[in-house]
């Protein structure tokens, strides 16, 4: 189903002379790492490492980890490159998924005219193909460019959505092809347009307009109780790509000149036992991955909000402007 290269990591620890070597993989990618550490292993005569650490997304690496134990490098699989400074060579694997297009080619009928593409790195590369077909039957086509974090056309990640609003004005609704609900879901959030998600996994169509409004109504209860808060705890993240401080000032000096209590917290891992010391708290907001209050926040006892649901807690912001937080 993945091609994950073991082949191209082997050819790179050769080329370069390295003696250890440590591999990352995200949740999804571990049941492969002993695979490829075994083919990797037996092909360059190097020592390999496998980080059996839980590993969030491309700004999670574990070079700092792997550099103390005496690795001269990181092969990151799963995700796009997006850190330029690390403590050692980080080598992005992005692991490419055989994706079936039939799930989009037998429910063409509930599309729109103009439509927009996107996707995550799994399955950029079949981006191309996609726009050829839609367009052979008489749709019109876009699909964003990347920038920023984003490498790929069409590319959106769990923290920045530019290549879905770059072409949102210029689309009637857009397309996911992947899997899963949170980042068709943030496409809709984003652009305000209506998302179509395309499951290569499962075979369903899953339109994103009853899954937006419930969330909507998820967070609202969320910024709800923390209308009553008095005390906040802004929580910086200590992962590579997600080190959020001068937000965190900011949300720190906005939160005292307004007469709230604000404490700085920094953790590697935002988990509810990580928080439960300061429990006395009345209030969590989170600079760090902006997954952690949206996929996680109902594990936690106390709210946890975005920056930007806080700005609505306490009057700086309207719900009506609403948006997702991306980095």
């Amino acid at each position: 189903m993945y091609e994950l290269e073991a082949e191209r990591v082997a050819e790179i620890v050769r080329e370069r002379g390295y003696s250890r070597v440590s591999l990352q993989f995200p949740e999804g990618l571990k049941e492969h790492a002993l695979e490829i550490a075994r083919r990797v292993r037996r092909s360059t005569g190097a020592e390999v490492m496998v980080s059996a650490n839980p590993c969030y997304g491309a700004c999670d690496t574990a070079d700092a980890q792997a550099a103390s134990l005496g690795a001269e490098a990181v092969f990151h699989f799963g995700h796009a490159g997006m850190l330029e400074k690390t403590e050692v060579p980080v080598h992005y694997v992005e692991v490419r998924m055989h994706t079936p297009l039939r799930v989009l080619e037998d429910n063409l009928e509930v599309l729109e005219r103009r439509v927009g593409l996107v996707t995550t790195v799994q399955h950029v590369h079949v981006l191309d193909r996609v726009a050829e077909m839609l367009r052979s039957r008489g749709f019109e086509v876009h699909v964003g460019l990347p920038g920023g974090r984003v490498r790929h056309p069409g590319q959106v990640l769990g923290c920045s959505f530019r290549c879905a609003k770059s072409i949102a004005e210029r689309v009637d609704c857009f397309a996911y092809i992947g899997s899963g609900d949170f980042h068709p879901l943030g496409v809709a959030l984003a652009t305000g347009r209506r998302v179509l998600a395309f499951d290569v996994l499962t075979g369903e169509v899953r339109d994103m307009a009853e899954k937006r409004e419930r969330f909507l109504r998820r967070r609202w209860a969320a910024v709800a109780r923390a209308r009553g808060a008095r005390s906040f705890g802004i929580i910086i993240g200590e992962k590579p790509g997600q080190r959020r401080v001068g937000l965190a000032l900011r949300l720190e000096s906005m939160l005292e000149s307004r007469g709230y209590e604000a404490y700085l917290l920094h953790l590697s891992e935002v988990v509810p036992d990580n928080l439960f010391a300061f429990r006395k708290l009345d209030a969590f907001v989170c600079t760090a991955c902006p997954r952690v209050p949206i996929e996680e926040g109902s594990r936690f006892p106390k709210p946890v909000l975005t920056p930007q649901e806080l700005e609505i807690a306490i009057g700086a912001r309207d719900w009506e402007s609403y948006e997702m937080d991306e980095m």
